[in-house]
Formats: structure tokens, sequence, C-alpha cells
């Protein structure tokens, strides 16, 4: 299997990333069986502790959905956004624990996410917060970014689409392997 980049959300758009016909190739290799996963964290604020998490696999199965105790108070702004209040996590198992999941159900594969770089620095944070070894998801390379992808689709690489989903979970990782599979398709949305 022929190796292919990883698309991260820094600042410019890599060079091989800049026209369209690149991000649909890209999509059409991270949707492979098994390839890849793709996650959506919400958090207590911005920045913040994650308050819930998902990880959905590319053919839509949901492999983790639990929202996290974060051990703080959600703030009103964040329940405004996706509507988790500290009664819903106050039950909920704590970072670590969910964390592990995360690990195992990421594991060997690519993690995509719509903003690659909010939830891998919200991941990276909790894990160091709570003392624990981020492992795959501390290399930058294991991660892409389905916005930048979607950007360069658009003919826009510099600039950033919203996603428009409801800001939970694993609603969002769905929305977000909506739109990785309709960049993979070259078809529909925002053309």
């Amino acid at each position: 299997m022929t190796e292919v980049p990883m698309i991260t959300a820094t600042t410019d758009a890599p060079a091989w990333l800049r026209r369209s016909d690149q991000a649909v190739s890209w999509a059409r290799a991270m949707l492979q069986r098994d390839r890849a996963v793709v996650i959506d964290c919400e958090t207590t604020d911005l920045p913040g502790a994650v308050c819930e998490v998902a990880v959905v696999d590319t053919c839509g199965r949901i492999l983790l959905n639990s929202l996290v105790n974060p051990r703080q108070s959600i703030s009103v702004g964040a329940t405004k956004v996706h509507n988790i209040t500290d009664p819903m996590v106050a039950g909920a198992p704590a970072f670590p624990e969910v964390f592990a999941d995360v690990l195992r159900v990421t594991a060997g594969r690519r993690v995509l996410a719509y903003n690659a770089v909010f939830d891998r620095e919200c991941l990276l944070a909790d894990a160091q917060r709570h003392g624990g070894d981020p492992e795959h998801l501390d290399d930058p390379d294991t991660w892409g970014c389905v916005m930048r992808a979607r950007s360069a689709w658009v003919g826009t690489p510099d600039h950033f689409y919203p996603l428009g989903a409801g800001h939970r979970a694993v609603g969002d990782a769905i929305a977000a392997l909506i739109v990785l599979q309709r960049i993979a398709e070259d078809s529909g949305l925002d053309r």
C-alpha cells in the first residue's frame, strides 16, 4: 500500500494539497477498510477539559461514545454550544478510563477529526493533566484533518469551513465522516 501523506490543520496547506484532486485522493485512501477512524471531543470551555468523546470507523460504526467526568465545571458558554451539563457528566467515567478506550479503538489506524489540531490538543492536554501516556496519539503524523481536506477540495486551501453539526461528539464525528465521504465521491456538498 502506498503511503499517503497526512493532512494536518497547520497554518498553510501542505504543498501537495493545493488542489481538489489531491483532497479527493487523500479522502479515498483514508476510507480504505480499517485504515482510519474519525474522532470528536467536546470540552468544558475553550480551552477546557474533555467532557465527551466519540470515535467512529469509516463504515460509520460507533466504536466509542462516552460522556467524560472532567472533574471541573462546564462553562455556561460551552453548555450553550453542546448542551452538556455538569449533572450529565457527574456519574460519567473519568478521563483516564475513557482515554484507555480511545487508545484501544484508535490503535493502528489514522486518526481523523474535522479540526484535528483542536481534538489532538484536547486529548493530549487531558492525558498530561491525568499523568497518562498518549501513545500513538502524540504523533502528529497519526492525525489527519478533514476540515483542511474540505478546504482544499472546494478550492480554498487556506480557508476553514464550519462543520455545521450539532456539537455532540458522536454527531460531529459522523458529520465529519460524511464530509470525508463526499470528498472521496467528489460530489455534492460545497460545490
